[in-house]
């Protein structure tokens, strides 16, 4: 959005009661599903992903500045090992993995019903995690294995802990890499600013992938995300999830994604890194409908009895 735009956007009445009734947080609790709808509906009145973000800028007078001594405080302390609080394999938390809240294109529920013509054909899928590509964003949110957050003054990293995967968020006041030197990639560029103890942020230059596996719908290459992310309590990381994209999208994604901090008094649980050749537990087997499944596992005695696959038992 140009500048002179978003002057004359700020002095509208329209822009005053947004900036009243939005920019702050709203919980999950009884009235969820009515803040909820607010919240898409917030996403819905901005043109696109970045005119949403500068919105969020403006509204924060351009966000704060970090400093170490400020990492101290609760808002900033993200130690600790967590795991996504819900979901599944739904990219909604709040509905199953088999529906789909996202207001899809043509072209968007199309693919989405090829997937769904193939489950049901073949009774399986290949998933590209299988071989360790990385899941890529915004799927990042809803894989189920350990996660650390890192937040320092000019970066904060958000990692997950399947396939060494690392998103990082510059918090220095850095524009997005230009157009001519960047290029698309699994987790895209991130620029993002602290305001009262929230991080909010916008990623572009994504490539095509799923929200998750199953029957959940596709993004595009074009794909645009503004997240918010909050500590709202000792052990939970919250996070808005607006997620545009002109392409399979007919108006924006809203969710809301979260992270539960787990039990580790012994420090015993640790991100390790993760490669899908170091041992048999990891070794996939294409079958020839397309679909995949796992070999031989070392940890459980009769694991072909134990299957869900048919031909595998």
């Amino acid at each position: 959005m140009k500048k002179f735009t978003l002057l004359l956007m700020m002095f509208s009445p329209a822009y005053q009661a947004l900036s009243q009734e939005y920019v702050g947080w709203l919980p999950k609790d009884e009235n969820w599903q009515d803040n909820k709808s607010q919240l898409q509906a917030f996403g819905e009145a901005f043109e696109n992903s970045w005119s949403m973000y500068l919105f969020l800028l403006e509204s924060a007078d351009g966000g704060e500045m970090l400093s170490w001594q400020d990492m101290s405080a609760p808002a900033y302390d993200w130690s600790g090992i967590f795991t996504r609080t819900s979901g599944g394999l739904s990219f909604d938390p709040d509905i199953s993995a088999d529906e789909t809240t996202a207001k899809l294109t043509e072209a968007g529920r199309a693919v989405r019903q090829q997937k769904i013509a193939d489950m049901e054909s073949t009774g399986g899928e290949y998933d590209p995690i299988s071989d360790c590509r990385p899941p890529g964003h915004p799927r990042w949110a809803t894989e189920p294995f350990l996660h650390e957050f890192v937040v320092t003054p000019d970066q904060t990293w958000l990692i997950n802990e399947m396939v060494n995967d690392v998103r990082r968020v510059y918090t220095d006041g850095r524009a997005h890499t230009s157009v001519e030197d960047a290029y698309a990639s699994a987790n895209g560029d991130t620029i993002g600013f602290w305001t009262s103890g929230m991080l909010v942020m916008h990623t572009k230059y994504l490539i095509p992938g799923q929200y998750q596996r199953g029957t959940q719908p596709d993004y595009s290459g074009e794909v645009e995300l503004v997240e918010r992310w909050r500590k709202i309590d000792e052990i939970t990381l919250e996070a808005d999830f607006w997620v545009f994209d002109p392409i399979h999208l007919s108006q924006p994604w809203y969710t809301r994604q979260s992270w539960t901090e787990l039990a580790n008094d012994d420090n015993y649980l640790r991100i390790r890194y993760w490669d899908c050749g170091e041992n048999q537990n990891n070794v996939i087997l294409e079958k020839e409908d397309g679909t995949s499944q796992f070999l031989d596992f070392d940890f459980i005695e009769d694991d072909a009895a134990a299957s869900s696959d048919e031909e595998i038992r």
